[in-house]
């Protein structure tokens, strides 16, 4: 199912694709995908050939990693079946109950979103990619934006060391304690 409705701006998609390290473009029965180790997004027809275009994409269904002397194919396997049902599973996980709200703060170049227990930050460039982030939910350790697209959140807690953000009413203090250590 190709998404027509969320669509993304591809010049910043291609320049963050192109900034991780591998990458792969795909078609398949979820749609267009565009996938990396840090977002999978799923792309408009249209969007998928710009996207294709910005990054010279020769090949569908292979990894590719951007160098200074352009782009080179990875020996990494595509594993196609794999990563779609990776990308399906985080969109059935995606739980409506868990939507972020965005806390308008900006921390280390990330913004701060909350669902009311704990604090996720997701890096700016990330959310600026995409045209539309009404609806963030978490899907396990990954983030599902308007139910198409998934990010992966910043793992460091880059708001635990600030003095002027209180604790949420709820937030386990123990399991975080934990993770300190």
């Amino acid at each position: 199912m190709t998404n027509e409705m969320f669509r993304v701006e591809t010049k910043k998609v291609a320049k963050q694709a192109g900034g991780l390290g591998e990458f792969m473009m795909m078609e398949c029965q979820s749609g267009k995908l565009l996938i990396t180790g840090q977002f999978v997004l799923s792309l408009s027809e249209d969007q998928f050939f710009s996207v294709r275009c910005k990054l010279e994409v020769p090949r569908l269904d292979t990894w590719y990693m951007q160098t200074k002397d352009g782009l080179v194919m990875s020996e990494r396997s595509p594993g196609l079946e794999e990563w779609e049902a990776r990308y399906n599973e985080w969109i059935n996980e995606a739980d409506s109950r868990k939507m972020l709200t965005y806390t308008r703060i900006e921390i280390s170049g990330c913004y701060l979103y909350t669902d009311g227990f704990s604090y996720t930050a997701i890096k700016k460039e990330r959310l600026e990619m995409l045209q539309s982030t009404e609806c963030i939910a978490r899907a396990g350790k990954m983030l599902v934006v308007d139910g198409v697209h998934v990010l992966a959140p910043i793992k460091e807690d880059v708001w635990k060391n600030n003095d002027w953000l209180h604790r949420l009413p709820g937030m386990e203090i123990e399991r975080e304690a934990y993770e300190e250590k």
